[in-house]
């Protein structure tokens, strides 16, 4: 059984109207539309969070010797 977290929001009139026409338009209700307009920002959000040059340096420095979880010496 998978579960599920309910998100709750306010949003001013225009831009209920503006959702309201859209899941009218394709016959899907509101919760579905924003359900998938939700899940489309988390994608292209974390498709940007992956491209970004930090992560690049995770895994990219090598300790001299022995690998650092290794060393028994890195605590005074």
């Amino acid at each position: 059984m998978q579960t599920k977290k309910v998100v709750q929001t306010e949003v001013d009139p225009t831009t209920y109207t503006r959702l309201k026409h859209l899941a009218d338009r394709r016959s899907v209700p509101l919760k579905a539309l924003l359900r998938d307009a939700l899940r489309s920002y988390v994608d292209v959000e974390e498709g940007r969070l992956e491209e970004d040059p930090i992560f690049r340096i995770v895994g990219s420095l090598k300790p001299a010797g022995r690998a650092w979880s290794e060393r028994k010496d890195w605590r005074p």
